[in-house]
């Protein structure tokens, strides 16, 4: 386990590796020690490539967003560059390097670079929520004061006030408002700064400017006792877009919690029957563990000993816990509830299903819809559509010998700053993803919800899709008779270990037999060495070559062989109880309905009869399911494959969409765009249903956004919007995005 860095150290290390230039160049003998120690967990490989995954809490915009992007897009061996606004990470894919250049370039121009760990993560926004407050606090109490100054004036009517009381007013409000200025709207002075800096007009720029330049104006008219004074519009300005950077804080803080389920879910060490203690990640395949009552269960595995209830709600988003005896799977994060249970680990760290789920969860809140990448586009060249607006309007109304051109000038920068814009896609886009995996769904590509949204046919696998998947062993007919039943199970039994698929569930006959050069042909059986001698299970073609027709039409059978025939083993499978009424709340929906199955004809047709399926193609492989799709799609329908198998991976790659249910594969859960970890396909409609509210709430937000620009700017311009008008317009239409957006914490309406 790594040891972790209080971010204060990390930042101190951090500086004397950049003094001692030891930070520069990734090729050097490298940066320091606590630096690499620092950055451990966030450089690692993914897939053929070395991923660097990393915080960044300077993103402010779009704009923020688009410039690390384009700055590292062009570094040399760089594969893929994406950032998530809503989170502040960046994630770099590279083919060459250490990642430490990638580092460096980030925080050239201008941005703290932290580790990608959620302890970290954590301890820098409660920092930055602690500043935040601090400078709120300021504002706000300077705001109030600067007001009371205000008010004598405001209230001696036409003739005012003594021009002595006058000066001491505005010289104690230029005192207050210098310290709200330059402390509590130091954030916007800074980010403007940084982006003036990389030529990069991002949403600080302007609100920075019209800060800087009121107060700038009334210290000039303070000084020379002449003209108005905005000491009041300085401080509310400030005041206003704090509240709402802090709200979105709160936003942010919401949403970190989900992410790094292995992190907080996951004990940091687990005990083994020998009572000794080893690291999360160091637990071998075969290590037997001890899980007292009440603690998390440390490593996916098979139960040993031991009958209790386990909590799984952390992947099913179910409250009522399953009861779970020897022989049992468990997932690593799940509660030991009652009893003690010892377990023995059948995967490592980066195989257990709460990793893969965390990892398919980062990924996917990395997904920009079209509408978002050109929302952010806009929102680039809108700054400087606002710069010019302002300038153009402050120096018409100064010819047109109006004592307001300032004041106009200042609504006009702060009402027009797009941030609500820039706010509408991103945030709600993660919001939803997060409350999909608190509701028992981890969406593995961000296109899913977008694509979902646009389906209009809907092809089901059969078995453990539609059916329960719960196959049970029937009976067996034997071929050979140099074989009992025993022997027929024992043999099928090994032959399937190891495997997920409902089939290899329903064979756990017990032996010490052992199988070499297993190998698994999808959609058609398996083969391996079985006492010497090369069986194979599965379909009859595959088995013996020759398509041998089963001794009856009920139950599912399939064949094991080894050269000629052995036995016919049945199987006998349910259909799901909910599964005739997701079927007749999509048909009323107006989907397409229609199922793929590898089984027979007749077991095919009973359960479509079962169901009220018209459209049923049975004793199809998984290359078959691949072009039923394509016919489908030629046709003109976007299809949405629902499947569980390692059979369905390649029809679920060439739909517009795809579902996996409760898979235990994890092959299938990255073939997916999604998966259902609860065993309910009645998810399946709340998800359908919840993929047209995230579009809706997305179009609302992006329509609240453009609305509000087209309607305030004119007003602004026309010196119908005072400053501080202007400054709570921008914060509440940012907070209406949010607010909207938070609309999608509820899955199931």
């Amino acid at each position: 386990m790594s040891q972790v860095i209080p971010l204060s150290d990390y930042k101190a290390s951090r500086g004397q590796a950049i003094a001692s230039g030891l930070a520069h160049e990734p090729d050097q003998e490298g940066p320091d020690q606590a630096r690499r120690l620092a950055f451990e967990d966030s450089i690692y490989a993914h897939g053929k490539t070395t991923r660097l995954s990393v915080r960044v809490p300077d993103i402010r915009c779009a704009a923020c967003s688009l410039k690390i992007e384009k700055q590292l897009s062009a570094m040399p061996d760089v594969e893929r560059v994406a950032t998530n606004l809503s989170d502040k990470r960046v994630v770099v894919d590279f083919s060459r390097g250490s990642g430490f250049g990638f580092i460096d370039a980030i925080e050239k121009l201008g941005f703290t670079v932290l580790p990608d760990r959620l302890n970290l993560a954590q301890v820098a926004l409660e920092q930055e929520r602690k500043s935040m407050l601090a400078r709120l606090g300021v504002a706000g109490i300077g705001m109030m004061q600067v007001m009371m100054y205000a008010l004598t004036g405001y209230l001696a009517g036409d003739s005012g006030i003594e021009p002595a009381y006058e000066a001491l007013m505005r010289w104690a409000s230029l005192g207050v408002a210098t310290l709200v200025a330059f402390y509590s709207a130091t954030p916007f002075h800074l980010g403007a700064l940084r982006d003036l800096r990389n030529r990069n007009l991002g949403m600080d720029v302007p609100v920075s400017l019209a800060i800087l330049a009121a107060w700038t104006l009334s210290m000039i008219h303070t000084l020379t006792q002449s003209g108005e004074v905005y000491f009041d519009s300085v401080c509310m300005f400030t005041f206003l877009l704090l509240i709402g950077r802090f709200i979105e804080l709160g936003s942010r803080e919401k949403y970190q919690h989900s992410q790094n389920l292995n992190d907080s879910l996951l004990p940091t060490s687990a005990q083994l029957t020998s009572g000794e203690y080893i690291a999360i990640r160091s637990i071998p395949v075969g290590a037997e563990l001890q899980v007292p009552a009440g603690q998390r269960i440390p490593a996916d595995g098979t139960i040993i000993s031991g009958d209790s209830s386990v909590d799984e709600a952390a992947f099913t988003g179910e409250s009522v816990p399953l009861r779970k005896r020897a022989g049992m799977q468990v997932l690593a994060g799940s509660v030991n509830l009652d009893q003690p249970l010892v377990i023995r680990a059948d995967k490592v760290w980066d195989d257990y299903v709460i990793t893969r789920i965390s990892d398919l969860f980062r990924e996917s809140s990395l997904y920009k819809p079209a509408f978002s990448v050109l929302a952010d586009r806009i929102a680039r060249y809108f700054v400087a559509i606002i710069l010019l607006m302002a300038s153009a309007s402050a120096g018409y109304w100064y010819l047109q010998g109006d004592a307001a051109w300032f004041s106009i000038a200042l609504s006009v920068l702060v009402v027009s700053c797009p941030c609500a814009l820039s706010l509408a896609t991103p945030v709600a886009y993660t919001v939803a993803i997060a409350a999909l995996r608190n509701a028992g769904v981890v969406v593995s590509n961000g296109a899913f919800l977008e694509r979902l949204n646009d389906t209009n046919a809907v092809v089901f696998d059969k078995t453990g899709t539609l059916t329960t998947g719960k196959l049970t062993v029937s009976g067996v007919k034997i071929l050979d008779s140099a074989f009992g039943e025993q022997d027929v199970l024992e043999i099928a039994s090994v032959l399937e270990q190891g495997y997920a698929h409902p089939i290899a569930r329903a064979l756990t006959t017990h032996s010490g037999r052992i199988c070499s050069d297993r190998h698994m042909e999808p959609g058609a059986g398996v083969s391996g060495e079985v006492d010497g001698v090369v069986f194979r299970l599965g379909k009859a073609d595959f088995v013996c070559g020759i398509a041998e027709t089963a001794p009856d039409k009920n139950g599912i059978w399939i064949m094991l062989g080894y050269h000629r025939p052995v036995a016919w083993i049945q199987f006998a499978d349910q259909v799901r109880p909910e599964s005739g009424t997701v079927l007749n709340t999509l048909r009323k929906a107006g989907y397409r309905l229609s199922m793929l199955t590898g089984d027979g004809a007749h077991e095919g047709r009973r359960i479509a009869a079962d169901l009220g399926l018209d459209d049923v193609t049975a004793g199809v492989t998984p290359d078959q399911k691949v072009q039923q799709l394509i016919n489908r799609q030629a046709s003109g329908d976007r299809v949405l494959m629902v499947g569980d198998g390692i059979n369905d991976a390649a029809a679920m790659g060439v739909a517009q969409a795809s579902v996996a249910v409760s898979p235990v594969d994890v092959f299938v859960q990255q073939a997916a765009d999604a998966t259902l970890l609860t065993d309910n396909l009645q998810t399946l409609n709340t998800l359908l249903v919840f993929s047209r509210k995230v579009n809706r709430v997305i179009r609302q937000n992006i329509g609240w956004a453009v609305a509000y620009n087209m309607t305030v700017i004119p007003l602004a311009i026309t010196g119908q919007i005072v400053p501080w008008v202007a400054a709570l317009g921008m914060s509440a239409s940012s907070l209406l995005v949010v607010a909207n957006a938070n609309r999608l914490y509820k899955v199931a309406d």
